[in-house]
C-alpha cells in the first residue's frame, strides 16, 4: 500500500516534469525560430485543482494509522 502510493507519486512527478520540459521546448522552439510569434504566458489553472493542505494531512494520519496497527499486531 504505501510502496505503491511512493511509486505513483514518483511517476507523477515525473510525468509533471516530462509535461514542463515539452513545453520548454516548444517556447524554446519560437524563440530561436520566430520570437515575435513567441506565445503569452498564461498562468496554469492546475495549481487550484490541486487537493487542498489539509486532505493531505488526512491521508498522512491514515498511512501513520495503518503503521501504527500493523506494528502492534500479534505475532506469531
Amino acid at each position: 500500500m504505501i510502496l505503491r502510493g511512493a511509486a505513483t507519486q514518483r511517476r507523477a512527478e515525473v510525468e509533471a516534469a516530462r509535461a514542463l520540459n515539452h513545453q520548454l521546448a516548444g517556447l524554446v522552439a519560437f524563440a530561436f525560430h520566430d520570437p515575435q510569434h513567441l506565445p503569452e504566458f498564461r498562468p496554469d489553472d492546475t495549481a487550484a485543482a490541486a487537493p487542498p493542505q489539509g486532505a493531505r494531512e488526512v491521508d498522512h494520519e491514515r498511512v501513520r494509522g495503518a503503521l501504527i496497527a500493523m506494528a502492534l499486531r500479534p505475532r506469531p
